[in-house]
């Protein structure tokens, strides 16, 4: 997820949005199970493991385990859908069989979302409701041997964070446990300011490697640290460039990304889920929100692969209404076809996946309508 990823030598990497006649979304029920069924063709739960990484196994982000979790939280929803002859716990169970209890805990370059210990272990404790599953994460977290500096969401104490409120939502007798562990995670990540991610030790403002997204994970995990974040989140707000985009980096460039990792997309979203808990910035809040959606109304149709990350999904749920609702429309199945023969779209890094691909859309297509700043694996929990 590294910066040099993301810049390319084409500057346009959006398409023009046309406003004459705002698209509204369909039937989502039909779009989700297309999605759905879009996954189990190209991911099915079996080995190999089907992925272009081959088996890689990288927590919610690469392999079977993020869409072992989109299915648990599909089963919430939707528990007597019937997909191909499985209900969606059915699936889950599934995709929580192919080998990732044999990977052990190894923190040398994660302890985030990416770690695939920690990640396996939190979705079983949820889907089976046993305690043991969860306390091989809380005892790893509680005496984390992971390199000071890991803060960030991707592959730092940040992530585990969310695994944190992941294992709280689903056990809620573990809460007092989860709290404590959270307080030495965050505690830890606040020791090490300035923030920075990678070898080079450069600092981000993003969701993924940088500052919006480590203050949004402590806040939504511990709102009580609210006063001692208002300033760190005050100087993110004064970044916030003339068009209503931000700077990846603090030499106050954004590198014309506007996408949900680096960018407006990621930082609005950031906001809505974190405002209420900081009511001296509201005003300034509210004006940062409405700057950022005019920047991603006007050139965050991405040309990327529909997905969360990188794409118009994700850039969606930075909008709101028929606005929300037009860009979404963009990334339905039938227009995510048309769009790759046509060439307008450019085939994504991991088709199915839930960061990069379908798992992710499937999950906004099940909650479309959702507000306040919710998206998965960040903010839905």
């Amino acid at each position: 997820m590294a910066l040099q990823t993301f810049i390319d030598t084409n500057s346009d990497r959006y398409f023009p949005n046309d406003t004459t006649s705002l698209l509204r979304v369909g039937n989502t029920q039909e779009y989700l199970l297309q999605t759905i069924e879009g996954i189990l063709r190209g991911y099915p739960p079996k080995l190999p493991w089907a992925s272009p990484y081959g088996r890689v196994y990288r927590g919610l982000f690469l392999g079977p385990t993020p869409l072992a979790y989109f299915f648990l939280l599909l089963s919430e929803k939707q528990p007597n859908l019937i997909i191909n002859g499985k209900t969606p716990f059915e699936w889950c169970q599934a995709y929580l069989n192919l080998g990732q209890e044999t990977i052990p805990l190894l923190f040398t370059d994660t302890c985030g979302i990416t770690n695939e210990y920690l990640a396996y272990n939190s979705v079983l404790a949820c889907a089976s409701k046993e305690i043991q599953y969860a306390q091989k994460v809380t005892s790893a977290l509680r005496n984390l041997d992971a390199p000071p500096g890991h803060c960030e969401r991707m592959n730092g104490r940040a992530g585990a964070l969310y695994l944190l409120r992941m294992i709280r939502k689903f056990l809620p007798s573990l809460t007092e446990e989860i709290k404590r562990v959270t307080r030495i995670l965050i505690e830890q990540i606040l020791t090490q300011e300035p923030w920075t991610w990678g070898d080079a030790k450069r600092q981000y403002y993003g969701t993924v490697h940088g500052d919006i997204g480590i203050i949004t994970q402590i806040i939504i995990s511990e709102p009580s640290y609210a006063p001692q974040l208002e300033a760190k989140l005050s100087l993110i707000l004064e970044l916030q460039e003339e068009n209503g985009n931000w700077p990846v980096v603090p030499e106050k460039k954004s590198f014309g990304l506007i996408h949900f990792c680096h960018g407006a997309p990621g930082i609005i979203v950031s906001l809505l889920a974190i405002r209420e808990y900081f009511p001296l910035l509201h005003q300034r809040i509210d004006i940062a929100i409405e700057r950022g959606r005019g920047l991603i109304w006007e050139k965050g149709l991405l040309k990327k692969e529909p997905n969360i990350c990188h794409g118009i999904t994700g850039n969606a749920l930075a909008l709101v209404g028929s606005e929300r609702g037009h860009f979404l429309e963009h990334a339905t199945p039938q227009k995510i076809r048309e769009g790759i023969e046509a060439g307008i779209f450019i085939n994504g890094d991991d088709p199915f996946g839930l960061l990069w691909g379908a798992a992710g859309r499937a999950w906004v297509w099940m909650n479309w309508q959702i507000d306040k700043g919710k998206c998965i694996p960040y903010t839905d929990v």
